[in-house]
């Protein structure tokens, strides 16, 4: 071969892919439904992809917000426990006949001079 005919086939190469014809050259037209079948096994594999990415993506979200529920719920616990001590204490203050109770207003602060 020689690079003369090297060039003109190369030549010869990109015209019949630009007119769309190398396909035909090369005789892949008898390949023409495998070709397809391989075109729609990519088309569904991106597809899928694209799915379960998105779905781990909502997954982490919904992780992450279960998290912040979880310690939003063991404050509201932790508040309700407080509570419910501190009216047990003023149930048994009162039992005893105590004058103590609960405060009303907030404690005052004294500064040093």
């Amino acid at each position: 071969m020689t690079l003369g005919s090297i060039w003109a086939a190369v030549r010869n190469t990109f015209k019949a892919l630009r007119n769309g014809e190398f396909l035909l050259r090369i005789r892949a037209d008898k390949y023409y439904m495998h070709i397809m079948y391989l075109f729609l096994l990519m088309w569904l594999t991106i597809m899928l992809s694209l799915r379960v990415d998105k779905t781990l993506a909502k997954a982490g979200e919904n992780k992450a917000a279960i998290e912040e529920l979880k310690i939003r719920h063991s404050e509201k616990e932790a508040e309700l426990v407080k509570l419910e001590s501190a009216s047990q204490t003023a149930a048994r203050l009162d039992r005893m006949g105590s004058r103590l109770a609960m405060p009303q207003e907030p404690a005052t602060v004294i500064k040093k001079k």
